[in-house]
């Protein structure tokens, strides 16, 4: 049994390390670092701008990390900052047209490739996917918590 579980733990984290590397190379495609994208993606997706701080949060990219990525795509002309209303500290960041325009082109096939790729797992397959992820993680960080 412990060999069967060693071997499954391995499979399972190839597959985590193929999945990470096909947004690391489509990233690449698009001559964008990993992070960019993944910003690009992350202002795309929200229903309402975002700060800086709520990024890190969300995707647990340090801050030098994602100021790096942001100054880059401002000088780009993709991205610009405006203050929140009632808060000067804390700005907002925002596509601008050429932003968007990327975004359009890059960001919005690869959700819809996402969302065919959950799509053809069924209902079913998807709910059970997502519960077994969910329950692995919490079982994870227990386990990590503990150490």
């Amino acid at each position: 049994m412990e060999g069967t579980l060693t071997a499954q733990l391995a499979a399972f984290n190839q597959v985590y390390k193929d999945m990470d590397d096909l947004y690391h190379e489509y990233a690449r495609k698009w001559g964008m670092s990993d992070a960019a994208m993944w910003i690009l993606y992350f202002i795309q997706e929200s229903d309402t701008p975002k700060t800086q701080k709520e990024l890190c949060d969300e995707w647990c990219y340090s801050r030098q990390t994602v100021n790096s990525a942001l100054k880059n795509m401002e000088s780009k002309g993709l991205i610009r900052f405006a203050c929140a209303e009632g808060n000067r500290k804390n700005k907002q960041i925002l596509l601008t047209e050429e932003g968007q325009e990327l975004s359009d082109r890059v960001i919005r096939p690869l959700v819809e490739a996402e969302l065919a790729a959950l799509d053809s797992l069924g209902e079913a397959g998807r709910g059970e996917l997502l519960l077994r992820l969910k329950q692995y993680l919490s079982m994870l960080h227990r386990g990590v918590e503990s150490l």
